[in-house]
């Protein structure tokens, strides 16, 4: 079993770089950031600017795994004025097209998000050599019991469909599956009702 903590202010830099190892070979990422390097340095500063100041999560003590995840009612986009540096960052790693299919992406997700007060699941991952190894499902079962102390549903956006039995597993079923721009990798959005 492994041990966990809750995520803590200064983690941008390990939470950046276990989701960029541990979605590597994730296609709609790839779509988008191009690589490792592009999604190391977007999901660093997406932890720094929003998850870790009004989100919640998890991270095993031998930095593995993490899950980010927002209560009811915060919004997951980061304000323009606070993302320039983020817009930079996808120019240098993948060009001015990664914007584009990050902005497609958003904005196909925002229209699907369901309207009902939710939780959202951001991300969980582990990273590539540690898979398969229970990591995943510890950090489900550790924000999941937030979710259900609140007595709230939840919800997130499988961007693999080799993960969608995982997210099946802890309740969570296919609401529709979306395709954000002609070229780009299909993803599943689930929803999980409240326990």
């Amino acid at each position: 079993m492994n041990e966990l903590r809750n995520l803590a202010g200064g983690d941008q830099r390990l939470i950046g770089d276990i989701i960029g190892d541990s979605f590597s070979d994730d296609p709609v990422n790839r779509w988008v950031f191009g690589g490792q390097e592009g999604m190391t340095a977007h999901y660093t500063s997406v932890a720094k600017k929003l998850y870790l100041p009004k989100g919640f999560g998890h991270v095993t003590q031998e930095g593995t795994g993490v899950a980010m995840w927002l209560p009811p009612g915060i919004k997951k986009d980061v304000p323009l004025w606070r993302s320039i540096d983020m817009a930079y960052s996808m120019i240098r790693h993948n060009g001015v097209g990664s914007i584009m299919r990050g902005l497609s992406v958003d904005y196909c997700l925002d229209q699907a998000k369901p309207l009902q007060p939710h939780y959202y699941l951001f991300a969980v991952g582990a990273r590539q050599g540690c898979q398969g190894k229970g990591i995943g499902g510890e950090l489900m079962r550790a924000g999941l019991e937030r979710v259900d102390t609140d007595g709230m549903p939840a919800y997130l956006e499988s961007s693999k469909e080799d993960n969608i039995e995982f997210y099946r597993h802890f309740g969570f079923d296919v609401l529709e599956k979306v395709v954000p721009a002609h070229d780009c990798p299909p993803l599943w959005l689930m929803w999980r009702e409240a326990s």
